[in-house]
């Protein structure tokens, strides 16, 4: 039994070695993708070959001639039954594709014997309109690149790159693999969706997981902790061959969850609540002082808005924990660290839910720091910063809602939580 992939590459040198530094790095794309096998009768199915090369190099090379080297026949290692079928391009200019049927060959040649390939240049071959043979299996496209290098009497190299191409049964299809949202916020769901049909089995892959979604078009996984690659795969039977097309898309987990076997800290450690920052449409955020500046726990970086929000209404920055948290201080430390970009006034609410509002830090004019304690604890979800100053933007070094559980320095540790010892805590 053969496994036919959608299509995968091998580079090697003349003698056949595996090469890392080809004259010409290809990369192939196929429409459709995959590509599809003619049906028995009727219209051929017809499919477009692009190869891009890039020379990724210090010098430039001398090439006389690229070959392209198409398996042909009616079987099942063979990729058309007519060479001719196919429109023969290149992107170099003043060079002519040659076709021959009995070589199997189409190969590309410059008027003058030769021609010089640039260290950044690159080149691209079209083969458009191919006719497909109608048996399903693998077929193997090679490509030779005779050059060598510029200026040079060496002899002549021959690069050589080959793909292995699947012919996929007509009625397959796998495509559209996405998510609903490509960014969540910590244990969030990702809602992911296809569209497959004329497949025998059909699995989603990720982390450990093995899910069975044969006859889904979508699938939920709730609580990623984590950023998460996502593999769709489809199979079907054809004969003694087993077709394979896998899709992949990724998920981005904001603050995520992080698994390690040892870890270094180079200066200060804080670990505090999960929370999200927002930052209000109307101030905005400077890309050089992003927002999360104003929750690393350093009083000499700072976040700066884009401008100083709305004339009559300002803007806001929320710290958002995502359920109730108890909080017992507020600390804000606004402008830069030389006392620039204070707003012109500002205050500090929170909310249990995100509707209602109750004030901890009353509007006042401008100064570089507020805090507001309490004896017990308040449950906040979300604290939200008001600032104004039509004239310029806004600068907070600190946003800080409740202590961090842990912050370790280079001198000190603080624990916002209860802390079991079991081998002592030394003060001093």
């Amino acid at each position: 039994m053969t496994t036919i992939p959608q299509y995968t590459a091998t580079r090697a040198t003349t003698d056949g070695s595996a090469s890392s530094d080809p004259p010409l790095t290809f990369d192939l794309n196929t429409t459709p993708d995959p590509v599809r096998v003619s049906p028995a009768s009727g219209d051929p199915q017809r499919a477009d070959f692009v190869l891009v090369g890039s020379r990724r190099s210090a010098s430039a090379i001398e090439c006389r001639k690229i070959t392209v080297v198409v398996p042909t026949g009616e079987n099942s290692p063979d990729l058309t039954s007519d060479l001719t079928s196919a429109s023969a391009q290149i992107s170099l200019p003043e060079w002519t594709p040659t076709t021959n049927p009995a070589t199997k060959t189409i190969t590309f040649s410059p008027a003058s014997g030769s021609a010089e390939i640039g260290r950044d240049d690159g080149v691209t071959v079209q083969l458009m309109g191919m006719r497909i043979n109608s048996v399903v299996g693998t077929a193997l496209l090679r490509l030779e690149v005779e050059w060598r290098e510029a200026g040079s009497d060496d002899l002549w190299a021959t690069g050589i790159t080959t793909f292995d191409i699947g012919k996929f049964p007509a009625e397959f299809d796998l495509v559209d693999f996405i998510a609903e949202e490509l960014v969540i916020d910590n244990g969030g769901s990702a809602e992911l969706n296809w569209e497959a049909k004329g497949v025998s089995s059909l699995r989603l892959l990720y982390d450990v997981a093995d899910v069975n979604v044969m006859n889904l078009t979508t699938y939920t996984v709730k609580h990623l902790v984590r950023t998460t690659v996502f593999y769709l795969r489809a199979t079907v039977q054809v004969g003694n061959n087993t077709v394979e097309r896998v899709l992949s898309t990724t998920v981005t987990v904001r603050v995520p969850d992080l698994e390690i076997g040892n870890l270094r800290v180079v200066g200060s450690l804080m670990v505090d609540w999960p929370s999200r920052l927002i930052v209000g449409r109307t101030i905005g955020e400077d890309p050089a002082y992003p927002a999360r500046n104003m929750l690393d726990g350093n009083l000499e970086t700072y976040y700066l808005s884009e401008s100083g929000g709305d004339s009559s209404y300002g803007g806001t920055v929320q710290i958002d924990f995502g359920s109730l948290r108890p909080i017992r201080d507020i600390h804000v430390y606004l402008g830069t660290p030389d006392g620039t970009h204070l707003p012109r006034k500002f205050n500090v609410q929170y909310s249990p839910d995100g509707q209602g509002w109750w004030p901890v830090i009353s509007e006042i004019t401008p100064t570089p720091e507020a805090h507001w304690t309490s004896d017990e604890d308040v449950m906040m979800r979300i604290v939200q910063l008001y600032v104004q100053n039509p004239y310029s933007s806004i600068a907070v070094r600190q946003f800080q809602a409740g202590q961090p559980r842990l912050q370790i320095g280079g001198t000190e540790a603080g624990f916002g939580i209860p802390v079991a010892a079991y081998r002592g805590i030394t003060e001093g």
